[in-house]
């Protein structure tokens, strides 16, 4: 069984299991080439799942490991992002007490990972990022104040855009994607994946002014 057969078929367990899902606005995800998807994150694992089930187009998701516990923990989930093609990397300020990554390893990773992403956006697949870097639900703890709050988005897939972009790669469409999540009287989720309109970086007056514009989209595809 291939990598992606075994993704999509978890997905769909776990979405059959637990979620009502919605999609809208697929459109906006080009039907070939690269594209990047800035994403919501809300739950750890769910959000994961709506974007393997949901979208046509199997999506190369950007993952921090820094919070295996264990080197069986690591080795499990760096063995499992390899064979799907998910780029690796470690949040510094997460690499201390029983993380099982050193501190001196993040340089290493945070570039393995940028490294991995541009190459998979030069082979023109669909990468999603999720630019607040921590979920709201979160089985380590949530480091939002409630179920509504974002967290300021991080610059790092404007970074991964502009390398691809540098080393040769048509421009990039940049689609920001909401997640809006009910939790059911039987336990189960409904979840709504909103995708908006693409943005691109060349069209920004500057990096800052595309990310701020692009959290806000994020937000209201997310209400």
């Amino acid at each position: 069984m291939s990598a992606a057969i075994a993704l999509r078929a978890i997905a769909a367990y776990y979405a059959t299991r637990d979620l009502e899902l919605r999609v809208d606005g697929i459109e906006s995800l080009p039907s070939r080439g690269a594209a990047v998807l800035a994403v919501r994150h809300y739950h750890h694992l769910y959000d994961g799942v709506a974007l393997v089930r949901g979208l046509p187009r199997l999506p190369r998701i950007f993952v921090a490991l820094d919070w295996a516990r264990t080197p069986w923990q690591r080795f499990a989930m760096e063995t499992l992002c390899k064979l799907a093609e998910w780029p690796v990397s470690l949040r510094s300020e997460n690499v201390t007490g029983p993380s099982a990554f050193a501190p001196r390893e993040t340089l290493h990773y945070v570039r393995r990972s940028i490294a991995s992403a541009v190459k998979l956006l030069r082979q023109g697949k669909v990468l999603a990022v999720f630019p607040e870097a921590y979920p709201t639900i979160d089985p380590a703890g949530s480091r939002k104040g409630d179920e509504t709050a974002f967290l300021p988005f991080r610059p790092g897939l404007l970074a991964i855009v502009a390398a691809a972009e540098r080393a040769g790669a048509a421009p990039v469409p940049i689609l920001p994607v909401g997640l809006h999540y009910v939790r059911g009287e039987n336990g189960r989720w409904d979840v709504a994946m909103r995708l908006g309109d693409p943005m691109f970086l060349a069209q920004a007056p500057s990096r800052q002014a595309l990310l701020q514009e692009l959290a806000a989209r994020v937000r209201e595809l997310s209400a």
